[in-house]
Parts: structure tokens; sequence; C-alpha cells
């Protein structure tokens, strides 16, 4: 080691050794930019010179910082992409095409940079008997209240709960026909689309195995691939959080306090769980997320280190850099909206590096850092690279925080939600926890990340929309560590203590007990929802639809909330799930997907006018702001009137009386519809949306 530590640093190549790879760098830059600038409209400059610049940033970055043995090979990378950049913006390949390409490029370049690291990293089993007693343990209790919830709830699977199930049968069906060129091309092609086929992989796999309709088969891949590893590596960050502040590693075994630091994320957030035993893949990200946050807290430490061991400081922070960088775009790839986390997790890796440069100021390890920032940077840009392809022609068509206005909700209901899905009491626990670990910690630089991250993805999902209750995970690692970690601290010091405490806050949030406080004091997300109670009506309409729906004769619905809505219809197959929900040509569907929101979907579809039979909610059923539903309410109207496309159907006299004194009323067409029906239909919704954005700036103005 002393050796080693005595060593010269390896000489840096000069210049004309680095000119070639600086060149190709250039090259690739200047593809970049004159693919944005055809792919972009004709007056946006932006576009290609702010990715150009980026493009061409990272690569002179990198031909500046590589060892004088990797310059070749980065000189060749820089080329073919240059000349592949480039041929696509010669080329008058289509946007759609460029797209799959790309996506298929991006997944290869991400399996062969993640395979690279696997290879080189070293993996420490410890000793296995225990590890899986407890992870058998694990997996039982997830099992018991994933079955519980469901039995008790008897819970329906609705919008993206059904949609992420519905993707997994159309996983396991192409991996059960052994069609996986076909599963990567849907992969690839999904990259783009705010809801990609990445989650549905494991589940999708599992039920290839138990059964492509089974819902416990769809149940057991969430569970096992990504319900397990989010507690696990949230026990995890909690356990590493106590230690900086002060827990002895002389103390508990490692197992010990990590079993008890998942039972504590268990019981201070119960809610995520049952979000996972409703059927929604979304907890998967946590073990990402909380990865990203351990390679950032190394990358930091590592370019903070003082100089020496400089050859080893170099491939470790080049190892960090790619790997974090694969773990922000697995994160995006998951769900899209854990991008807002990848922000917050950038933005304070930045400041924390920031801060350490201006504290060594030349002593710093500039080169390093500049390797590390422009090795991710590129990755990066070529992993989003259909996605970016997807954008660029219609920025306009990203505009989430326009798009997704109509989703939010009013700050006392905010509110309300909040205190449900969490608990203010445990919020306040959570906050106290977090100040007492910062001030524990003597670094605190991993306590910052994990703090800053959850803030700033909270604030910018913020500007976007009020969150639904898998999209609150954005903050999960920073609240269950402010509960577990000092948990684990008093366990520490005073065993039963600790145990006790754990107790304490189960019964508070797993048990109808915590019910009995005042409303929003703690929790109730984790405890079953009471059963709908139409069942029974639901099944008869179910039976009913079966009976009549058929391509020729379509059946659909108009409506938007959770008592009933269009989407109902589609989703009614589960309450006895033998036949699949997927059709392989569009033209064999016995329905008809109707929009929902005006700023996503537009007006109402032109494809309502195959509808023989419409079913309408009555009252006009909406569950975001009405403002932004008059693709919902404006047909509505007209067939409860008899007006507009209501004219041309008859009531059967057929009603299903659903929850919440709310009729499905059913129509039959008795003249057809025709292309200036749904052009007047247009005609109408543009007019009511007008009139509603006037109301909506009169009230802004006021």
């Amino acid at each position: 080691m002393t050796a080693f530590a005595t060593a010269p640093a390896a000489r840096s190549p000069g210049l004309s050794r680095r000119l070639p790879t600086a060149l190709a760098g250039a090259a690739l830059g200047l593809a970049t930019a004159a693919l944005a600038w055809r792919l972009s409209p004709s007056t946006a400059l932006l576009a290609p010179v702010v990715l150009g610049a980026f493009a061409l940033s990272a690569t002179l970055g990198l031909a500046a910082t590589l060892e004088e043995s990797e310059l070749t090979r980065a000189a060749r990378a820089f080329g073919l992409g240059a000349v592949v950049v480039g041929a696509a913006a010669a080329s008058g390949i289509g946007a759609d095409r460029l797209e799959l390409a790309f996506g298929l490029a991006a997944l290869g370049l991400f399996g062969f940079a993640a395979y690279d690291l696997a290879r080189r990293g070293h993996w420490r089993l410890g000793a296995p008997g225990p590890a899986l007693a407890f992870l058998a343990t694990l997996l039982a209790t997830l099992a018991i209240y994933n079955v519980y919830y469901v039995q008790a709830s008897r819970d329906l699977m609705i919008a993206d709960f059904m949609f992420y199930r519905k993707v997994s049968i159309a996983v396991a069906s192409l991996i059960d026909s052994g069609r996986i060129l076909a599963l990567i091309a849907d992969l690839a092609g999904s990259m783009k689309e705010d809801y990609s086929w990445a989650p549905a992989l494991a589940p999708g796999l599992v039920m290839a195995i138990g059964g492509p309709l089974s819902r416990t088969a769809y149940q057991a891949g969430i569970l096992v691939f990504y319900a397990a590893p989010a507690l696990l590596a949230l026990g995890w960050l909690a356990r590493e959080h106590a230690r900086r502040a002060g827990l002895s590693r002389g103390g508990p075994g490692a197992l010990a306090l990590l079993a008890l630091a998942v039972v504590a994320v268990f019981a201070g957030y119960p809610n995520g769980v049952a979000v996972a035993a409703r059927g929604m893949p979304d907890i998967g990200g946590l073990a990402l997320y909380v990865y990203a946050l351990r390679l950032a807290d190394r990358l930091a430490r590592t370019l903070a280190l003082p100089p020496g061991h400089d050859r080893r400081v170099r491939d470790l922070t080049r190892r960090l850099a790619a790997a974090l960088a694969l773990t922000l775009f697995a994160m995006f790839l998951f769900r899209r909206w854990y991008a807002f986390a990848v922000f917050g997790i950038v933005a304070i890796l930045a400041l924390e590096v920031a801060a350490a440069a201006l504290a060594r100021g030349r002593a710093f390890r500039w080169r390093e850092a500049i390797l590390a920032g422009a090795l991710g940077a590129l990755t990066l840009l070529a992993l989003l690279s259909p996605v970016l392809t997807d954008w660029l022609p219609n920025p306009a068509a990203h505009d989430y925080s326009s798009i997704y206005a109509a989703y939010r909700k009013p700050l006392p209901v905010f509110l309300d939600l909040i205190g449900d899905w969490f608990g203010w009491a445990i919020l306040a626990l959570a906050a106290l926890g977090a100040l007492f670990i910062v001030a524990r910690s003597p670094n605190g630089r991993l306590a910052r990340l994990t703090l800053g991250a959850a803030i700033l993805a909270a604030i910018l999902f913020l500007r976007v929309q009020t969150p639904y209750v898998h999209h609150v995970y954005l903050i999960v690692p920073a609240v269950t560590a402010g509960i577990a970690a000092p948990i684990l601290l008093l366990f520490a010091r005073l065993r039963l203590a600790g145990i006790a405490a754990v107790a304490l806050l189960a019964g508070a949030t797993l048990t109808s007990a915590g019910a009995l406080a005042p409303k929003g004091l703690f929790p109730i997300g984790g405890l079953p929802h009471a059963p709908r109670e139409d069942m029974a009506e639901l099944a008869r309409l179910k039976t009913w639809v079966d009976s009549l729906a058929s391509p020729q004769q379509k059946v659909c619905g108009l409506g938007s909330s959770y008592t009933f809505s269009g989407q109902l219809i589609d989703e009614l197959w589960q309450l006895q799930a033998k036949r699949s929900p997927l059709y392989g040509d569009p033209k064999l569907r016995p329905d008809v997907k109707m929009s929902d929101v005006d700023t996503v979907e537009g007006p109402p579809p032109r494809e309502l006018e195959d509808c023989a039979i419409m079913i309408v909610g009555d009252p006009v059923q909406t569950h975001l702001i009405p403002a932004y539903q008059q693709t919902v309410i404006v047909p509505s109207r007209e067939m409860l009137s008899g007006t507009g496309i209501g004219a041309h159907y008859r009531r059967t006299g057929e009603v299903f009386h659903l929850e919440k004194g709310v009729d499905a009323v059913v129509f039959e067409r008795v003249t057809p519809l025709d292309d200036a029906d749904m052009a007047a239909l247009a005609d109408r919704w543009r007019t009511a949306r007008a009139a509603v954005a006037a109301g909506l700036r009169r009230a802004a103005a006021r």
C-alpha cells in the first residue's frame, strides 16, 4: 500500500495526442446539433444550440481528462456516434422510426454498460443463512398483507393500476409465445412514452409462469421484485443515516439493524406497500432512488478526497459516474415522474461538489470532477436519445404544467390527502428525526442529499400537478429515514425501548387504533378501504355487457369518476378473469376508448360514432376539475337531454344503480352518427372550452 501511495501519477498525454479525440467529439457535437435542427420546428434555434453545445462540452471534457490508453477508444466511439447521428440528420427517416432505432441502441448501451460495471464490481453476500431467513420472512409478511388487503377491500384495479396489469399481460403473452425480439422492440418503442413498459417486465415474467390473467401472479411479481427491494433499500438508507449519526458498529448486528429498519419503514409508511398491494408497480423505483443517493454520496466523497492515489481515485470516479448515470436513467425509464427525483439528486450533488471545490481551491480534484460530469452527461444524452427525438418536433406537446392543470386539487383537499397517506403526526415525527440526523452527522452529506433531493422533487412536481398516491414516493426516502434512523439509535442504546417504539408506530399506522385519533393525525392509507357497495350491480353490468358487446355492436361508456367511467366497462373482466382484455387488432374491440381530460386527450373521439349502445353516468361523472373535462361533460349532457348526439339515441329503460347515488343509464342508437355529427360535437366542445377558458381568465384577473 505504501509503494502504491508513493508511486508517481501517470503523465498526462500532450495536446497533440488528445487532438484526434477532441476533433471526433466536435464532430459528434455538430452532428447532434444538425439532427436537432432537422427535427425541431424551423423557427426553433434553442434545441440545436443547447443539445449541440451539451454534446460538444461532454466530449471535449472527456478528451481533456481521459488517460492516454483510453483516448483511441474514445475517438472511435465519438467518430462512430458522429457517423450514425450525422446519417440520421442527413436522411429523410421520420422521427417515429428514429425513435425506435435510438430506443434499441439505448437499451443495448444500457445493458452493455450495466454488465460491464457489474463484472468489475465486488459482491459480498455475508452469512447466507440468516439473510435468506430474513428475506423469506419479509416476503411472507408482504404476501400475507397483500392477500388481506385485497380480500378485505375486494379491491378493483382501475386507471393506471389496470394499465400496468394489462401491459404485464402483454409481456407475459409475448414471453409465452417466444416473441422476445417483439418484446424488446415494444420496450424500446415505449421509452419515449409517459408510460414505459419497464415496470411490467418483472410481473409479466412471473405471469408467464403462473398464468397471464392471474392477479396472484401479477402481485407476486410486484412484491418480490419491487416492494421487497424497496423496503430493503429504505431500511439500508435508514441504517446508513443512523451510523453517520453516531450508531456504533460494535452494537447490534448489521442484519438485526436492517430488519428493524425495514419494520420501521413499513410501519412509518404503510401506504406505500398498500399501493403495491393494489397493483401499482411504482414502488420499484424506490430501490433505484436509494441506490442513486448512495452513488451520489460516494461520488461526492471521492471527489473531496485529498491528493494521492490518483490512478485509483480516477478509476473509481469513472465507475461511479457511469453507474450513477445508468441508475438515473433507469429511474426515468421505470416511471417518468421519477425525473423530478433525478433532478433533485443531480442538483444537490452539484452543490456538494461545488462546495468542495470552493473549499479546496487548486487542490480540488478538478480533472476527476470534469471526467465524472462529462461521462455522466454524455451517457445520459445517449440513453435519452429516443425521448429527445420524440420531443423535438413538438415541444409544446410535453408542456406538462399546462397539460396536467386538470389534476390540481384545492389546497384543503390536498392537505387532507396527505393526512390520509402519511399522517401529520408521522410527518412531524419524520421532520424532527431528519433534523436530529442532520445535527448528529459530522459530515451530513448523505443527509443533505436525501433531504435536498426530496424537497426539490416535491417542489418541481407541485408545479405540474397535485400528486396522486403513488407520486409521493418522491419524498419517501427522506420521510422513512427520518422515522427509522432515530429508532435504530434508540434500539442500540435500549433494546426494549427501540422495539416498543416500532410497536407503537405500527399500532398507530397499521391498526384501527390510529383511526380513533383526530382525522389526518395518523394515516389510514395502509388499512384496506371499504369495499364498493355496488359489487353485485357491477357483476350484473358485466354479464349484461358480455351478452351484447361485439366489434359490430360496441358498448361504450360516458363518465369519468371512480364510481362510473368509460374505462370501467373495459375493466369489468377482472371480476371473473377468464378472457384476455387485450385485442391484437383494434377493430376487434367491443368498446371505444373515450377521452377524459381536455388538455391531455382533446375533444370526444371520432370513434364515438361506432357506439351502438351508450351507458351514461347520471349525474354527469367527473373526477377532476370540471373545467378541464368538457370532453366528458358535453357529450354526457347531450345524451341525458336527448339533444346533439343524444338525438340519435333512445333510452332502453335499463339502468344500473351504482354506489354514491350514481345511475348508469343505457341508451340504444336509433340513427347513425356521421362525420358531420362528430365535427359538430367537436365544435360544441370547443365552444364550451372557450367559455371555460374565459371564466378562468376572469377568475384569475380578480
